[in-house]
Protein backbone atom coordinates (compact mmCIF):
# COMPACT_ATOMS: atom_id res chain seq x y z
CA UNK A 1 0.00 0.00 0.00
CA UNK A 2 1.41 3.18 -1.05
CA UNK A 3 2.09 6.22 1.93
CA UNK A 4 -0.60 8.01 0.28
CA UNK A 5 -3.01 5.48 0.61
CA UNK A 6 -1.38 4.39 3.82
CA UNK A 7 -2.06 7.99 5.44
CA UNK A 8 -5.27 8.28 3.92
CA UNK A 9 -6.35 4.94 5.59
CA UNK A 10 -5.23 6.48 9.06
CA UNK A 11 -6.90 9.22 8.45
CA UNK A 12 -10.26 7.04 8.16
CA UNK A 13 -9.30 4.85 11.41
CA UNK A 14 -8.91 8.16 13.22
CA UNK A 15 -12.40 9.82 11.89
CA UNK A 16 -13.96 6.78 12.94
CA UNK A 17 -13.22 6.48 16.14
CA UNK A 18 -14.10 10.05 16.89
CA UNK A 19 -17.29 9.55 15.47
CA UNK A 20 -17.78 6.51 18.07
CA UNK A 21 -16.30 8.83 20.83
CA UNK A 22 -18.17 11.69 20.10
CA UNK A 23 -21.92 9.90 19.75
CA UNK A 24 -21.08 7.85 23.23
CA UNK A 25 -20.20 11.14 25.17
CA UNK A 26 -23.21 12.51 23.47
CA UNK A 27 -25.81 10.24 24.35
CA UNK A 28 -24.39 9.56 27.57
CA UNK A 29 -24.15 13.64 28.53
CA UNK A 30 -27.87 13.36 27.04
CA UNK A 31 -29.20 10.80 29.54
CA UNK A 32 -27.52 11.80 32.44
CA UNK A 33 -29.51 15.27 31.81
CA UNK A 34 -32.55 14.29 30.14
CA UNK A 35 -33.63 10.60 31.10
CA UNK A 36 -36.84 10.69 33.53
CA UNK A 37 -35.61 9.87 36.97
CA UNK A 38 -39.29 9.18 38.42
CA UNK A 39 -40.85 5.49 38.45
CA UNK A 40 -42.96 4.60 35.55
CA UNK A 41 -45.15 2.41 33.64
CA UNK A 42 -43.74 -1.31 34.34
CA UNK A 43 -41.04 -0.49 37.38
CA UNK A 44 -44.28 0.05 39.61
CA UNK A 45 -44.63 -3.85 38.83
CA UNK A 46 -40.95 -4.77 39.74
CA UNK A 47 -41.52 -2.04 42.56
CA UNK A 48 -44.52 -4.54 43.68
CA UNK A 49 -43.00 -7.73 42.97
CA UNK A 50 -39.34 -7.57 43.57
CA UNK A 51 -38.30 -4.94 45.28
CA UNK A 52 -40.67 -4.98 47.89
CA UNK A 53 -39.62 -8.28 48.89
CA UNK A 54 -35.83 -7.07 48.25
CA UNK A 55 -36.36 -4.57 51.72
CA UNK A 56 -38.29 -7.13 53.86
CA UNK A 57 -35.41 -9.48 53.31
CA UNK A 58 -37.69 -12.23 51.88
CA UNK A 59 -35.76 -11.96 48.52
CA UNK A 60 -34.84 -15.05 46.72
CA UNK A 61 -33.43 -16.69 43.59
CA UNK A 62 -36.26 -17.36 42.02
CA UNK A 63 -37.82 -14.07 42.74
CA UNK A 64 -35.24 -12.97 39.75
CA UNK A 65 -36.97 -14.89 37.52
CA UNK A 66 -40.69 -14.15 38.52
CA UNK A 67 -43.03 -13.48 35.35
CA UNK A 68 -46.53 -11.74 35.27
CA UNK A 69 -47.76 -14.33 33.17
CA UNK A 70 -46.53 -16.83 31.19
CA UNK A 71 -45.49 -15.32 28.25
CA UNK A 72 -43.83 -12.11 29.76
CA UNK A 73 -40.11 -11.68 29.66
CA UNK A 74 -38.38 -12.36 33.14
CA UNK A 75 -35.22 -9.88 32.86
CA UNK A 76 -33.53 -11.29 35.96
CA UNK A 77 -30.58 -9.05 34.88
CA UNK A 78 -32.92 -5.55 35.11
CA UNK A 79 -34.09 -7.26 38.25
CA UNK A 80 -30.63 -7.24 39.73
CA UNK A 81 -29.82 -3.42 37.95
CA UNK A 82 -33.19 -2.50 39.94
CA UNK A 83 -31.68 -3.86 43.71
CA UNK A 84 -28.52 -2.24 42.40
CA UNK A 85 -29.90 0.92 42.21
CA UNK A 86 -32.94 1.22 45.16
CA UNK A 87 -29.86 0.31 47.65
CA UNK A 88 -26.95 2.64 46.26
CA UNK A 89 -28.63 5.93 44.12
CA UNK A 90 -32.33 5.64 46.12
CA UNK A 91 -33.52 4.58 42.65
CA UNK A 92 -32.49 6.72 40.05
CA UNK A 93 -33.88 5.86 37.36
CA UNK A 94 -31.41 7.71 35.37
CA UNK A 95 -28.59 5.61 36.33
CA UNK A 96 -30.58 2.19 34.80
CA UNK A 97 -30.60 4.38 31.22
CA UNK A 98 -26.83 5.36 31.69
CA UNK A 99 -26.22 1.21 31.73
CA UNK A 100 -27.94 0.87 28.55
CA UNK A 101 -25.75 3.73 27.20
CA UNK A 102 -22.55 1.69 28.65
CA UNK A 103 -24.18 -1.40 27.20
CA UNK A 104 -24.86 0.17 23.58
CA UNK A 105 -21.25 1.02 23.64
CA UNK A 106 -19.69 -2.15 24.48
CA UNK A 107 -22.45 -3.88 21.52
CA UNK A 108 -20.13 -1.34 18.71
CA UNK A 109 -17.17 -2.48 20.31
CA UNK A 110 -18.15 -5.89 20.01
CA UNK A 111 -19.02 -4.89 16.32
CA UNK A 112 -15.96 -3.71 15.85
CA UNK A 113 -14.43 -6.60 16.60
CA UNK A 114 -16.50 -8.28 14.06
CA UNK A 115 -15.84 -6.40 11.29
CA UNK A 116 -12.53 -5.86 11.59
CA UNK A 117 -11.94 -9.58 11.78
CA UNK A 118 -9.80 -11.01 8.47
CA UNK A 119 -8.81 -6.99 8.18
CA UNK A 120 -5.78 -7.07 5.46
CA UNK A 121 -4.40 -3.52 6.28
CA UNK A 122 -4.85 -2.21 2.08
CA UNK A 123 -7.82 0.06 1.08
CA UNK A 124 -10.39 -1.79 1.77
CA UNK A 125 -10.10 -1.28 5.83
CA UNK A 126 -11.56 2.21 4.78
CA UNK A 127 -14.87 0.54 4.26
CA UNK A 128 -14.77 -1.44 7.49
CA UNK A 129 -14.25 1.84 9.60
CA UNK A 130 -16.75 3.75 7.28
CA UNK A 131 -19.18 0.93 8.50
CA UNK A 132 -18.80 0.73 12.07
CA UNK A 133 -19.00 4.01 12.07
CA UNK A 134 -22.01 3.96 10.71
CA UNK A 135 -23.31 1.50 13.01
CA UNK A 136 -21.92 3.51 16.41
CA UNK A 137 -24.37 6.28 14.74
CA UNK A 138 -27.03 4.00 14.32
CA UNK A 139 -26.84 2.47 18.37
CA UNK A 140 -26.04 5.49 19.88
CA UNK A 141 -28.09 7.86 17.88
CA UNK A 142 -30.40 10.03 19.14
CA UNK A 143 -32.87 9.61 16.11
CA UNK A 144 -35.84 8.10 18.81
CA UNK A 145 -35.04 10.05 21.99
CA UNK A 146 -38.07 8.17 23.62
CA UNK A 147 -35.01 4.69 23.68
CA UNK A 148 -33.49 7.35 26.03
CA UNK A 149 -35.91 8.88 28.35
CA UNK A 150 -37.30 5.27 29.21
CA UNK A 151 -34.63 4.10 31.44
CA UNK A 152 -36.36 0.48 30.88
CA UNK A 153 -35.71 0.53 26.91
CA UNK A 154 -32.55 2.04 27.42
CA UNK A 155 -31.22 -1.11 29.45
CA UNK A 156 -32.38 -3.36 26.41
CA UNK A 157 -29.24 -2.85 25.17
CA UNK A 158 -27.87 -5.09 28.10
CA UNK A 159 -29.77 -7.91 26.37
CA UNK A 160 -27.85 -7.63 23.32
CA UNK A 161 -24.59 -8.47 24.25
CA UNK A 162 -24.77 -11.73 25.00
CA UNK A 163 -26.46 -11.85 21.94
CA UNK A 164 -24.11 -10.80 19.88
CA UNK A 165 -21.52 -13.08 22.09
CA UNK A 166 -23.47 -15.99 21.18
CA UNK A 167 -23.13 -15.48 17.78
CA UNK A 168 -19.47 -14.74 17.79
CA UNK A 169 -19.06 -17.90 19.79
CA UNK A 170 -21.09 -20.26 17.33
CA UNK A 171 -18.57 -19.13 14.37
CA UNK A 172 -15.72 -19.75 16.29
CA UNK A 173 -17.19 -23.04 17.53
CA UNK A 174 -18.12 -24.43 14.25
CA UNK A 175 -14.63 -23.93 12.67
CA UNK A 176 -12.51 -24.81 15.54
CA UNK A 177 -14.33 -27.55 17.34
CA UNK A 178 -13.96 -26.01 20.60
CA UNK A 179 -17.15 -26.15 22.16
CA UNK A 180 -16.59 -24.39 25.88
CA UNK A 181 -16.95 -20.74 25.08
CA UNK A 182 -20.42 -21.36 22.90
CA UNK A 183 -21.59 -23.42 25.96
CA UNK A 184 -21.24 -20.71 28.38
CA UNK A 185 -21.99 -18.43 25.37
CA UNK A 186 -25.35 -20.36 25.12
CA UNK A 187 -25.84 -20.69 29.17
CA UNK A 188 -25.34 -16.76 29.28
CA UNK A 189 -27.79 -15.99 26.44
CA UNK A 190 -30.50 -17.94 28.00
CA UNK A 191 -30.58 -17.11 31.48
CA UNK A 192 -30.43 -13.29 30.50
CA UNK A 193 -32.44 -13.12 27.20
CA UNK A 194 -35.09 -15.24 28.16
CA UNK A 195 -37.52 -15.58 25.26
CA UNK A 196 -35.63 -13.55 23.15
CA UNK A 197 -32.82 -16.25 23.46
CA UNK A 198 -34.93 -18.64 21.89
CA UNK A 199 -35.15 -16.87 18.66
CA UNK A 200 -31.46 -15.91 18.90
CA UNK A 201 -30.66 -19.29 18.60
CA UNK A 202 -33.33 -20.23 15.63
CA UNK A 203 -31.59 -17.32 14.21
CA UNK A 204 -28.13 -19.12 14.39
CA UNK A 205 -28.97 -22.53 13.47
CA UNK A 206 -30.57 -21.30 10.08
CA UNK A 207 -27.34 -19.14 9.14
CA UNK A 208 -25.24 -22.21 10.18
CA UNK A 209 -27.26 -24.52 8.15
CA UNK A 210 -27.05 -21.94 5.05
CA UNK A 211 -22.82 -21.59 5.96
CA UNK A 212 -22.81 -25.53 5.50
CA UNK A 213 -25.04 -25.62 2.25
CA UNK A 214 -22.90 -22.86 0.64
CA UNK A 215 -19.11 -23.65 2.00
CA UNK A 216 -20.19 -26.99 1.79
CA UNK A 217 -18.60 -27.56 5.26
CA UNK A 218 -18.57 -31.12 7.05
CA UNK A 219 -21.97 -31.64 7.79
CA UNK A 220 -20.75 -33.65 11.04
CA UNK A 221 -19.41 -30.43 12.57
CA UNK A 222 -22.37 -28.04 11.78
CA UNK A 223 -24.76 -30.95 13.59
CA UNK A 224 -22.23 -30.91 16.68
CA UNK A 225 -22.86 -27.13 16.98
CA UNK A 226 -26.29 -27.19 16.71
CA UNK A 227 -26.69 -30.04 19.11
CA UNK A 228 -24.43 -28.35 21.85
CA UNK A 229 -26.82 -25.45 21.66
CA UNK A 230 -30.00 -26.90 21.51
CA UNK A 231 -28.78 -28.92 24.51
CA UNK A 232 -27.94 -25.45 26.60
CA UNK A 233 -31.03 -23.70 25.60
CA UNK A 234 -32.80 -26.76 26.74
CA UNK A 235 -31.37 -26.95 30.29
CA UNK A 236 -32.17 -23.22 30.27
CA UNK A 237 -35.88 -23.52 29.00
CA UNK A 238 -36.36 -26.54 31.73
CA UNK A 239 -35.25 -24.14 34.29
CA UNK A 240 -37.40 -21.22 33.15
CA UNK A 241 -40.61 -23.54 33.70
CA UNK A 242 -40.11 -23.31 37.12
CA UNK A 243 -40.29 -19.52 37.31
CA UNK A 244 -42.92 -18.10 39.46
CA UNK A 245 -45.58 -16.53 37.50
CA UNK A 246 -47.38 -13.54 39.65
CA UNK A 247 -50.09 -12.94 37.06
CA UNK A 248 -52.82 -14.93 35.10
CA UNK A 249 -52.89 -16.74 31.65
CA UNK A 250 -50.82 -15.80 28.82
CA UNK A 251 -52.26 -13.38 26.23
CA UNK A 252 -53.99 -14.70 23.08
CA UNK A 253 -53.29 -17.37 20.35
CA UNK A 254 -51.18 -17.11 17.94
CA UNK A 255 -53.80 -18.48 15.61
CA UNK A 256 -55.69 -15.44 17.30
CA UNK A 257 -53.05 -12.95 16.30
CA UNK A 258 -53.08 -14.34 12.88
CA UNK A 259 -56.26 -13.72 12.08
CA UNK A 260 -56.31 -10.09 13.60
CA UNK A 261 -53.54 -9.57 11.67
CA UNK A 262 -54.88 -10.92 8.82
CA UNK A 263 -57.99 -8.89 8.93
CA UNK A 264 -55.83 -5.61 9.27
CA UNK A 265 -55.35 -5.81 5.48
CA UNK A 266 -59.01 -4.31 4.81
CA UNK A 267 -57.89 -1.25 6.38
CA UNK A 268 -55.42 -0.22 3.59
CA UNK A 269 -52.04 0.82 5.68
CA UNK A 270 -50.48 -2.56 5.58
CA UNK A 271 -47.61 -0.84 3.31
CA UNK A 272 -46.59 0.85 6.65
CA UNK A 273 -45.39 -2.60 7.81
CA UNK A 274 -42.49 -2.74 6.08
CA UNK A 275 -42.25 1.09 5.17
CA UNK A 276 -41.81 2.57 8.92
CA UNK A 277 -39.41 -0.66 9.82
CA UNK A 278 -37.10 0.48 7.08
CA UNK A 279 -37.59 4.08 7.30
CA UNK A 280 -37.86 5.12 11.09
CA UNK A 281 -34.61 3.54 12.16
CA UNK A 282 -32.69 6.06 10.04
CA UNK A 283 -35.02 8.88 10.53
CA UNK A 284 -37.63 8.55 13.70
CA UNK A 285 -39.10 12.06 12.77
CA UNK A 286 -37.76 14.57 10.06
CA UNK A 287 -36.04 17.52 12.59
CA UNK A 288 -37.03 20.27 10.43
CA UNK A 289 -40.82 20.81 11.43
CA UNK A 290 -41.14 22.91 8.46
CA UNK A 291 -39.96 20.85 5.73
CA UNK A 292 -41.48 17.71 7.46
CA UNK A 293 -44.56 19.71 6.55
CA UNK A 294 -43.75 19.51 2.80
CA UNK A 295 -43.94 17.26 -0.48
CA UNK A 296 -40.01 16.78 0.14
CA UNK A 297 -40.00 14.17 3.07
CA UNK A 298 -42.71 11.44 1.74
CA UNK A 299 -40.00 11.75 -1.42
CA UNK A 300 -37.26 11.56 0.51
CA UNK A 301 -38.80 8.49 2.76
CA UNK A 302 -39.59 6.49 -0.28
CA UNK A 303 -36.15 7.39 -1.63
CA UNK A 304 -34.62 5.92 1.25
CA UNK A 305 -37.27 3.00 1.95
CA UNK A 306 -36.10 1.83 -2.33
CA UNK A 307 -32.71 2.17 -1.29
CA UNK A 308 -33.24 -0.26 1.21
CA UNK A 309 -34.99 -2.49 -0.51
CA UNK A 310 -32.61 -3.06 -2.87
CA UNK A 311 -29.61 -3.57 0.13
CA UNK A 312 -32.14 -6.32 1.95
CA UNK A 313 -31.94 -7.77 -2.06
CA UNK A 314 -28.39 -7.18 -2.65
CA UNK A 315 -27.47 -8.44 0.71
CA UNK A 316 -29.35 -12.28 0.66
CA UNK A 317 -28.02 -12.37 -2.74
CA UNK A 318 -24.29 -11.85 -1.20
CA UNK A 319 -25.36 -14.56 1.56
CA UNK A 320 -26.15 -17.05 -0.84
CA UNK A 321 -23.47 -16.71 -2.96
CA UNK A 322 -20.54 -15.43 -0.87
CA UNK A 323 -17.84 -17.39 0.57
CA UNK A 324 -18.38 -16.60 4.57
CA UNK A 325 -16.77 -15.03 7.46
CA UNK A 326 -17.25 -14.25 10.87
CA UNK A 327 -18.83 -10.67 10.11
CA UNK A 328 -21.04 -12.41 7.08
CA UNK A 329 -22.45 -15.10 9.40
CA UNK A 330 -22.96 -12.69 12.48
CA UNK A 331 -25.06 -10.29 9.37
CA UNK A 332 -26.81 -13.11 8.73
CA UNK A 333 -28.04 -14.05 12.03
CA UNK A 334 -28.88 -10.16 12.74
CA UNK A 335 -31.12 -10.15 9.92
CA UNK A 336 -33.15 -13.19 10.34
CA UNK A 337 -33.64 -12.34 13.96
CA UNK A 338 -34.26 -8.36 13.32
CA UNK A 339 -37.38 -10.05 10.85
CA UNK A 340 -38.35 -12.39 13.65
CA UNK A 341 -38.62 -9.05 16.06
CA UNK A 342 -40.65 -7.28 13.38
CA UNK A 343 -43.04 -10.72 12.92
CA UNK A 344 -43.41 -10.67 16.93
CA UNK A 345 -44.23 -6.83 16.74
CA UNK A 346 -46.75 -6.91 13.90
CA UNK A 347 -48.44 -10.09 15.78
CA UNK A 348 -48.65 -8.87 19.05
CA UNK A 349 -49.13 -5.30 18.51
CA UNK A 350 -50.22 -4.28 15.22
CA UNK A 351 -52.66 -6.53 15.07
CA UNK A 352 -54.49 -5.47 18.11
CA UNK A 353 -53.31 -1.36 17.90
CA UNK A 354 -52.92 -0.91 14.45
CA UNK A 355 -50.10 0.05 11.48
CA UNK A 356 -49.05 3.22 13.70
CA UNK A 357 -48.34 1.51 16.68
CA UNK A 358 -45.15 0.71 14.96
CA UNK A 359 -44.10 4.44 15.25
CA UNK A 360 -43.24 3.78 18.97
CA UNK A 361 -40.12 4.70 19.92
CA UNK A 362 -38.61 1.57 21.76
CA UNK A 363 -39.25 -0.53 18.65
CA UNK A 364 -36.38 1.59 16.94
CA UNK A 365 -33.81 -0.44 19.37
CA UNK A 366 -34.92 -3.54 17.56
CA UNK A 367 -35.66 -2.62 13.97
CA UNK A 368 -32.01 -1.04 13.63
CA UNK A 369 -30.71 -4.14 13.86
CA UNK A 370 -31.49 -4.78 9.75
CA UNK A 371 -29.14 -1.71 9.08
CA UNK A 372 -26.65 -2.84 11.68
CA UNK A 373 -26.24 -6.48 9.43
CA UNK A 374 -26.47 -4.48 6.23
CA UNK A 375 -23.47 -2.90 7.40
CA UNK A 376 -22.03 -5.83 8.71
CA UNK A 377 -22.18 -7.43 5.11
CA UNK A 378 -21.42 -5.27 3.30
CA UNK A 379 -17.89 -3.93 5.39
CA UNK A 380 -16.61 -7.99 4.94
CA UNK A 381 -18.62 -9.70 2.17
CA UNK A 382 -16.01 -9.87 -0.61
CA UNK A 383 -12.26 -10.04 -0.46
CA UNK A 384 -11.93 -7.95 -3.73
CA UNK A 385 -13.29 -4.49 -4.74
CA UNK A 386 -15.62 -5.02 -8.15
CA UNK A 387 -14.53 -3.17 -11.25
CA UNK A 388 -15.34 0.85 -11.27
CA UNK A 389 -16.78 0.80 -14.43
CA UNK A 390 -19.39 -2.16 -13.59
CA UNK A 391 -23.23 -1.86 -12.36
CA UNK A 392 -21.65 -3.74 -9.37
CA UNK A 393 -19.14 -1.50 -8.67
CA UNK A 394 -22.24 1.05 -8.25
CA UNK A 395 -24.36 -1.09 -6.36
CA UNK A 396 -22.01 -2.50 -3.84
CA UNK A 397 -19.61 0.11 -3.06
CA UNK A 398 -20.91 3.78 -4.63
CA UNK A 399 -24.57 3.71 -3.19
CA UNK A 400 -23.37 1.82 0.42
CA UNK A 401 -20.65 4.19 1.22
CA UNK A 402 -22.83 7.41 0.00
CA UNK A 403 -25.58 5.73 2.29
CA UNK A 404 -23.34 5.55 5.44
CA UNK A 405 -21.85 9.20 4.94
CA UNK A 406 -25.87 9.95 4.68
CA UNK A 407 -26.63 8.04 7.61
CA UNK A 408 -23.40 9.75 9.62
CA UNK A 409 -24.44 13.42 8.42
CA UNK A 410 -28.07 13.03 9.74
CA UNK A 411 -27.41 12.52 13.51
CA UNK A 412 -26.40 16.14 13.54
CA UNK A 413 -29.86 17.83 13.25
CA UNK A 414 -31.47 14.66 14.45
CA UNK A 415 -28.68 15.34 17.66
CA UNK A 416 -30.29 18.89 17.80
CA UNK A 417 -33.08 18.68 17.25
CA UNK A 418 -33.39 16.08 20.68
CA UNK A 419 -31.35 18.57 22.75
CA UNK A 420 -34.03 20.77 21.28
CA UNK A 421 -36.97 18.70 22.65
CA UNK A 422 -35.53 18.11 26.01
CA UNK A 423 -36.69 21.61 27.35
CA UNK A 424 -40.24 20.46 27.39
CA UNK A 425 -39.52 16.63 29.47
CA UNK A 426 -38.38 18.04 32.73
CA UNK A 427 -42.02 20.00 33.13
CA UNK A 428 -43.46 16.08 32.60
CA UNK A 429 -40.69 14.72 35.22
CA UNK A 430 -42.26 17.33 37.51
CA UNK A 431 -46.18 16.51 37.19
CA UNK A 432 -45.59 12.88 37.23
CA UNK A 433 -43.57 13.44 40.79
CA UNK A 434 -46.39 15.84 41.96
CA UNK A 435 -49.15 13.40 41.54
CA UNK A 436 -46.81 10.30 43.23
CA UNK A 437 -46.79 13.00 46.10
CA UNK A 438 -50.80 13.39 46.35
CA UNK A 439 -51.22 10.04 46.08
CA UNK A 440 -49.07 9.57 49.24
CA UNK A 441 -51.47 12.22 50.95
CA UNK A 442 -54.30 10.59 49.44
CA UNK A 443 -54.04 7.31 47.60
CA UNK A 444 -57.22 7.46 46.58
CA UNK A 445 -56.82 10.67 44.51
CA UNK A 446 -56.51 9.40 41.37
CA UNK A 447 -58.28 11.64 39.03
CA UNK A 448 -55.60 13.06 35.86
CA UNK A 449 -53.18 10.77 36.96
CA UNK A 450 -50.53 10.32 33.98
CA UNK A 451 -50.53 7.62 31.80
CA UNK A 452 -47.25 6.50 32.95
CA UNK A 453 -48.63 6.00 36.73
CA UNK A 454 -50.25 2.68 36.53
CA UNK A 455 -50.55 2.26 39.70
CA UNK A 456 -53.52 4.64 39.43
CA UNK A 457 -55.16 1.52 38.42
CA UNK A 458 -54.47 -0.72 40.75
CA UNK A 459 -56.38 -1.37 43.73
CA UNK A 460 -56.32 1.01 46.16
CA UNK A 461 -54.50 -0.83 48.92
CA UNK A 462 -52.10 -1.91 46.65
CA UNK A 463 -51.75 1.65 45.50
CA UNK A 464 -51.36 2.83 49.10
CA UNK A 465 -48.76 0.48 50.18
CA UNK A 466 -46.30 1.29 46.91
CA UNK A 467 -46.40 4.90 47.35
CA UNK A 468 -45.80 4.47 51.50
CA UNK A 469 -43.20 1.80 50.56
CA UNK A 470 -41.41 4.70 48.53
CA UNK A 471 -42.49 7.24 51.03
CA UNK A 472 -40.80 5.49 53.89
CA UNK A 473 -37.62 4.19 52.60
CA UNK A 474 -37.18 7.50 50.88
CA UNK A 475 -36.54 6.02 47.44
CA UNK A 476 -36.83 7.78 43.94
CA UNK A 477 -39.14 11.12 44.58
CA UNK A 478 -39.29 11.17 47.60
CA UNK A 479 -35.45 10.87 48.38
CA UNK A 480 -33.79 13.81 49.47
CA UNK A 481 -30.65 13.08 47.36
CA UNK A 482 -33.17 13.29 44.03
CA UNK A 483 -34.79 16.23 44.63
CA UNK A 484 -31.23 17.59 45.37
CA UNK A 485 -29.87 16.20 42.20
CA UNK A 486 -32.87 17.46 39.35
CA UNK A 487 -33.88 20.51 41.08
CA UNK A 488 -37.52 20.08 39.03
CA UNK A 489 -38.56 17.67 41.29
CA UNK A 490 -40.97 19.07 44.03
CA UNK A 491 -39.59 18.61 47.80
CA UNK A 492 -42.02 15.99 48.61
CA UNK A 493 -42.52 15.39 52.79
CA UNK A 494 -40.93 12.16 53.98
CA UNK A 495 -41.72 10.05 57.19
CA UNK A 496 -41.95 12.32 60.53
CA UNK A 497 -42.67 15.60 58.14
CA UNK A 498 -46.25 16.86 58.82
CA UNK A 499 -47.72 16.85 55.88
CA UNK A 500 -48.37 20.37 53.93
CA UNK A 501 -52.19 22.03 54.67
CA UNK A 502 -52.20 22.75 50.78
CA UNK A 503 -52.30 20.95 47.75
CA UNK A 504 -48.58 20.16 46.54
CA UNK A 505 -46.57 22.48 44.21
CA UNK A 506 -43.50 22.70 42.83
CA UNK A 507 -40.80 24.69 44.40
CA UNK A 508 -39.15 27.73 42.27
CA UNK A 509 -36.86 25.78 39.38
CA UNK A 510 -33.41 26.28 40.43
CA UNK A 511 -32.94 23.83 36.98
CA UNK A 512 -30.25 25.62 34.97
CA UNK A 513 -29.22 22.53 32.76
Amino acid sequence: MSKTSSARSMWVRVIAWGVAVAAFLNTLYYVLRTSNPVIRSDAWYFLDTFLSKAAGGNLEFADFFVKRTGDDHAQPLLKLLLLIESRYFSLDFVMEAAMGVLAAAVCTLILYRFVMTGRRHDATDNKRYLAWSAMCALLLSLNAVGIWTWSLVAVGYVTLIPILLFMGAAWHAQYSRRYVALIAATLLLGIIADDSAIIAVMAAILALLLVSFRDGSPRTGIWRTIIVIVVCLAVVRIGYSFAPVTGGASGPSISDQVSKLVGRLSVGDWWKWFVLPLSLPVVYEFPGRMISSWALWPFVRTTVVTFLLVAHVAFWWRAWRGRYNLPMFVAVCLMLLSYVWLAGILLVRVSYFGSDYLYQDRYIQLLQFNLVALLLMWAAASKSEPKKSSWRYALFTVLPTVGCLALLLVQIPLSYDGWKRRRYLPHYYQQMAIQIGQLAEDPADTEGCLPELVVCGWPLEKRRQLVQFLRTNQLNVFSPTLQARYGYLPRLPTVGIAPPARPLTPPPSNDHQ
